[in-house]
């Protein structure tokens, strides 16, 4: 018996920073500490210099890469077949890597 769990922030206005983050890395942290297997993962906020820059997805066996990155100007020219969220590039090779792999395994 699989159990399966997904925590979105809808509506960002309403719930920018209330710790959804957070409430997962505590949760996780707790169930692996009881022996529970568990397996997934989240996304996290990449900033610089107090400015939000992008997103990492980060697996709960500890694996981070690259989501999205704010691109350096959106007018440039796409090199590349280049896929866009808003003002993000996403990484899409780097996710696929990271999250495809537990996907296939979801039953």
């Amino acid at each position: 018996y699989r159990r399966r769990l997904m925590l979105c922030g809808f509506f960002p206005p309403l719930f920018l920073g209330v710790g959804k983050t957070t409430l997962i890395q505590k949760v996780t942290q707790a169930l692996k500490s009881s022996g529970v297997p568990i397996d997934g993962f989240y996304t996290q906020e990449v900033r610089q210099g107090g400015r939000r820059t992008g997103f990492d997805v980060v697996t709960l066996s500890g694996n981070r890469g690259p989501l999205s990155r704010v691109s350096p100007s959106s007018d440039s020219p796409a090199s590349g077949r280049e896929y866009r969220v808003g003002q993000y590039v996403v990484d899409l090779v780097s996710f696929e890597q990271l999250v495809l792999p537990m996907l296939k395994n979801v039953s």
